[in-house]
């Protein structure tokens, strides 16, 4: 995962917002801001979104952080709003479309829960070290089925590969980890860009004497 920074919602929402007795819907600016928020990557998994999945007639779902039906007045606010993609990568649903209407204790706005988050380097499997989070992320989110943990497993061994073939300084890893840190000129991040990130950190942790 990564840390979201939660912008202003966009104009065409909050005229929407405010309409007398208007209900939600996802209007095409408001998903179109999330998208441009979130660098164009699910909230929860870091997929490129949109998407197509097969066991989906969607290309991105609207997540809100407290459902709507237990949290009426938090309905239209943007600010408990994120974009995920469809979750139906297979059968064994996850993120928004595993979540519904259960709540999580986390958001991705927090760096405190961001910087809980690890990854399992052989495996890919994605924990945190807060024992109620780390289970709302297996039970809730359903973020280690088996074929999300299989990409960020292979992409773990494909930053391995690359910082592999010779050795890297800190200011060359620095610049790799602002690379994938950075929105391009489209204004995407790359898909499960958060993996790369923690591992170049790690990295950087281990060799503080390599300048």
């Amino acid at each position: 995962m990564i840390r979201i920074n939660k912008g202003q919602e966009p104009d065409e929402w909050r005229q929407y917002r405010l309409t007398p007795g208007v209900e939600y819907a996802a209007i095409p600016e408001l998903r179109g801001a999330l998208l441009m928020e979130q660098g164009y990557i699910c909230a929860y998994c870091m997929r490129r979104i949109p998407i197509k999945d097969r066991n989906s007639n969607e290309t991105s779902r609207i997540d809100h952080i407290k459902c709507r039906t237990n949290y009426k007045e938090k309905e239209l606010d943007y600010s408990n709003m994120v974009i995920c993609c469809p979750g139906s990568i297979n059968s064994d649903f996850h993120c928004d479309k595993k979540k519904e209407e259960t709540d999580i204790h986390f958001t991705p706005f927090d760096e405190h829960f961001i910087n809980t988050i690890s990854y399992e380097t052989k495996s890919g499997k994605i924990k945190s070290s807060n024992s109620v989070w780390d289970s709302e992320i297996n039970n809730i989110l359903n973020l280690n089925n088996a074929l999300l943990q299989l990409n960020r497993k292979q992409v773990i061994e494909g930053i391995r590969t690359i910082l592999g073939k010779k050795q890297w300084t800190n200011t060359q890893l620095n610049t790799q980890l602002l690379k994938w840190q950075s929105f391009d000129s489209e204004h995407k991040l790359k898909a499960y860009c958060g993996v790369v990130i923690w591992y170049l950190i790690k990295k950087l942790k281990s060799y503080p004497h390599n300048v």
